[in-house]
């Protein structure tokens, strides 16, 4: 009972833990900021589409009001609707991108592409830590 050592055998085991974790973290938050770029992105990109369906809509509206026949109105419709539709299908496929990318992200791990089995594992074999600093560093 008088060697310190046996009395305290893990006592440096939580600190190694947190290490052996923080790489998620770091990861973790790369992937928000990541995340964050791609949304403002995709934001942007819905609200330029917005922009220009509202143009062809005025347009659209400003050229049925000039119409001389039903079949000018019925042209213009058709023009706006069609124009609406490959906006529409712009916005799904920045969508999915969008997804996709997140995706990516969420399945991402950090450089050793494993999770730490546990502090014990880390601190067990002081060897592997430093050919992984070797390696990131």
């Amino acid at each position: 009972m008088s060697d310190s050592g046996t009395l305290f055998p893990n006592i440096f085991q939580p600190a190694a833990t947190l290490k052996a974790y923080a790489p998620l973290g770091v990861k973790f938050w790369e992937n928000q900021e990541s995340a964050l770029e791609g949304l403002k992105e995709f934001a942007d990109g819905w609200f330029a589409r917005r922009h220009k369906g509202m143009q062809a809509a005025l347009e659209t509206a400003q050229h049925i009001g000039d119409a001389d026949t039903p079949s000018d109105i019925l042209q213009e419709y058709q023009t706006w609707l069609t124009r609406e539709m490959e906006l529409l299908a712009e916005d799904g496929k920045a969508y999915q991108q969008q997804v996709l990318r997140a995706g990516v992200h969420l399945s991402a791990q950090p450089n050793d592409q494993q999770m730490p089995r546990g502090a014990a594992h880390a601190s067990a074999r002081p060897e592997a830590s430093q050919a992984d600093k070797r390696r990131t560093g």
